[in-house]
């Protein structure tokens, strides 16, 4: 059931995204630059529309917020405390900078300020969801398509001229790719997906996704970068769907075991890329960025794996604890 067990296919699909994020960051521009920021993280946003529970009353708003503040935020605020002991130790950076850099970082919440790198993510996120949620109590979901729709389009505008604390500008267009995941699953719930209509929707969104990618549309929302808003956030919902339905036929297959390990642990994948010390330390000893991004992907993973490790023998012991 959507939201208590894991949906395997949503697993590859956020292995694959994240994975293509931690390589996004070396690769410069060209087709492939473009191919993985035509939708890599829009998709978990939508994926995470897609496997919310209806939120119905308040309480249960408050409640999820008070967790995902301490899960999502609060982590976000320390990863940017962390990454700013980096700096300070590796490249002599004074202490007063580095506390002016952290508490700006984490006031704005931008990537654009030093320390806050991919944690814009987690900000974002945060207060997307509670966004989301939040309308869900005031209004019927189908209603909230139109009103995010128009407060994402709202956001855009602003962001042009400013980008607000938090990224709150960031935050509508976030939480409209939620609504759409949302309505997704409820299509999916609906419709016969072996049906000739599905496969037909299916093969629109892959023709439009493919003529995106030609005419070199991507997207970057850490930077605001949304060349052709409407078609943007339709390239990116296309690229989602077709990923996603893609990760659905290997989901049995035991090869992407290891991408459905990543997507279970994206959390973990995006706080080691954060802190791998590639930006501040080993990173200007790479001459191409094909290196970069073997490099980079065999530290993040490799950590990944030792954390992966750790946490299940703390499993263990708990458990055995309990027993005893």
């Amino acid at each position: 059931m959507v939201g208590k067990k894991r949906i395997e296919w949503v697993d590859i699909a956020k292995g694959i995204a994240i994975l293509l994020m931690v390589i996004g960051h070396e690769v410069p521009s060209g087709l492939l630059y473009v191919f993985i920021f035509s939708f890599h993280m829009p998709l978990f946003f939508i994926l995470s529309g897609y496997t919310s529970r209806k939120t119905k009353t308040w309480q249960v708003v408050i409640q999820k917020s008070k967790k995902m503040f301490k899960q999502v935020w609060l982590l976000a605020a320390l990863m940017v405390a962390l990454l700013g002991i980096e700096t300070l130790l590796l490249r002599q950076v004074s202490l007063s900078k580095m506390v002016e850099n952290d508490i700006h970082g984490i006031f704005i919440g931008a990537n654009t300020v030093p320390n806050v790198s991919v944690m814009w993510f987690l900000f974002v996120f945060f207060w997307s969801k509670l966004l989301f949620d939040g309308l869900q109590v005031l209004f019927p979901n189908q209603y909230n398509g139109m009103i995010l729709g128009v407060l994402a389009l709202f956001g855009y505008m602003v962001s042009k001229h400013i980008w607000l604390p938090q990224d709150f500008d960031l935050v509508p267009i976030a939480a409209f790719f939620m609504w759409i995941g949302s309505y997704w699953r409820k299509i999916n719930d609906n419709v016969d997906n072996n049906s000739m209509a599905y496969m037909g929707g299916l093969l629109g969104l892959f023709i439009l996704w493919i003529y995106c990618i030609q005419n070199s549309l991507s997207i970057e929302m850490a930077l605001r970068h949304f060349p052709n808003f409407i078609l943007c956030l339709l390239e990116a919902v296309a690229g989602t769907v077709i990923i996603s339905y893609i990760s659905k036929a290997f989901s049995t297959k035991r090869f992407f075991n290891g991408i459905k390990l990543v997507g279970k642990h994206t959390l973990a994948v995006l706080c080691i890329h954060h802190l791998d010390l590639y930006w501040v330390l080993w990173g200007k000893f790479i001459s191409t960025w094909e290196l970069a991004v073997i490099l980079r992907l065999i530290v993040d993973v490799t950590i990944l794996v030792i954390y992966v490790i750790i946490l299940g023998w703390l499993r263990k012991r708990r458990l055995a604890n309990k027993v005893y």
